[in-house]
Formats: structure tokens, C-alpha cells, sequence
């Protein structure tokens, strides 16, 4: 079933199909999360709320102005954003991140390699990057979004992302040194 037919059925009153809905983008919505929160626990509980959001808010999706999976990753980045403008979030810092969960058994110290990278590029992303462009570049390179799914997300033209993207790098770069 696709994500029209699903959403379709919650709004008959059939709910419980509105769990396919939350097997089928909990990871990709945890990836993107985790990537501008650096946080496992608060990003658990992020996608839960924003999974909440999302179904309290569902007959206002308008499959007309964009994908379902466009329109709750703005939802999902608008309410990333907004925890982490809180004072709640402030209280955390960059060396608070958890990348426990990644760790492999097949290849840990691999694994340890990659986490200490990417803990290092979301540090280097919230030192050097606006929230705007933090948001962006996980979009992009994190969850795998086009830029075209992004200017539809973020509502900003695709010659601002392209822009964002580049110069975003550049900055990351000038922050991190990735050997091979």
C-alpha cells in the first residue's frame, strides 16, 4: 500500500494502519534527527513526537503540494528546530553526543572510526553552520533528500540550497580534516 492509501484509511478511522506509516520512515526520520541532534535519547523521543505531530495534523497533508515523505520531513525539521532553539536543548553540549548505537560487533573499531567522524562533522555543522544550513545539510546528506525535496521541505529555491550546500562544505572543511 502507498503512503496515499495508508492516510486515506487512518482518516476512514482505521488508525492502526497509521503504523505503516511510522515502520516505514522511523529510521530514515531517526538518521535525520540524530544527525542535527547528536542526542540517541532525545532523538527517540523527537520522532516520537514528531510521528505524533504528524498524525494529530494528518488530514491537513495535501497530496496536491507535495509528497507525504516531503511534507513530514518539514515537519520532523521544523520541530528538530524548534527543540533545539529551546532552553532545554541549550543546557546539552556538542561532547554530550551518543554514538553508542553504532557500534558493530562484525567491525567495532571501523565503526568507532566512522562514529568519531560524524561526531566530529555535526560538532564542526553547530560551531560553523546557521541552523538553516545545519538543517539543509543533514537533509541532504544525512536522509538523502534531492535538492528539489529540500527547496519543497524548507520552501526555499533551488539555487539557495545549491548555495547553502556549497558553501556549507567549505565551511565544514575548513573545520575538518577527513584523512581517507
Amino acid at each position: 500500500m502507498d503512503d496515499l492509501q495508508v492516510i486515506r484509511l487512518v482518516l476512514q478511522g482505521k488508525t492502526d494502519h497509521y503504523g505503516q506509516l511510522m515502520e516505514r520512515y522511523h529510521n530514515e526520520m531517526f538518521s535525520f534527527v540524530f544527525n542535527m541532534v547528536g542526542q540517541y535519547q532525545d532523538t527517540e523521543d523527537l520522532v516520537q513526537e514528531i510521528f505524533f505531530k504528524t498524525y494529530e495534523n494528518l488530514s491537513k497533508y495535501d497530496p496536491d503540494k507535495s509528497a507525504f515523505r516531503t511534507w513530514l520531513y518539514r515537519i520532523a525539521s521544523n520541530h528538530t528546530i524548534n527543540y533545539l532553539n529551546s532552553a532545554f536543548h541549550r543546557k546539552h553540549t556538542a561532547s554530550d553526543i551518543d554514538t553508542s548505537f553504532l557500534e558493530d560487533e562484525t567491525d567495532i573499531e571501523a565503526e568507532a572510526i566512522k562514529a568519531e567522524r560524524i561526531r566530529m562533522i555535526v560538532a564542526a555543522m553547530k560551531k560553523r553552520l546557521s541552523k538553516k544550513h545545519q538543517n539543509i545539510v543533514a537533509l541532504h546528506y544525512f536522509s538523502g533528500l534531492s535538492v528539489k525535496e529540500i527547496s519543497e521541505t524548507l520552501d526555499i529555491p533551488d539555487k539557495t540550497i545549491y548555495k547553502a550546500l556549497k558553501s556549507s562544505i567549505d565551511k565544514i572543511k575548513q573545520e575538518v580534516t577527513i584523512d581517507g
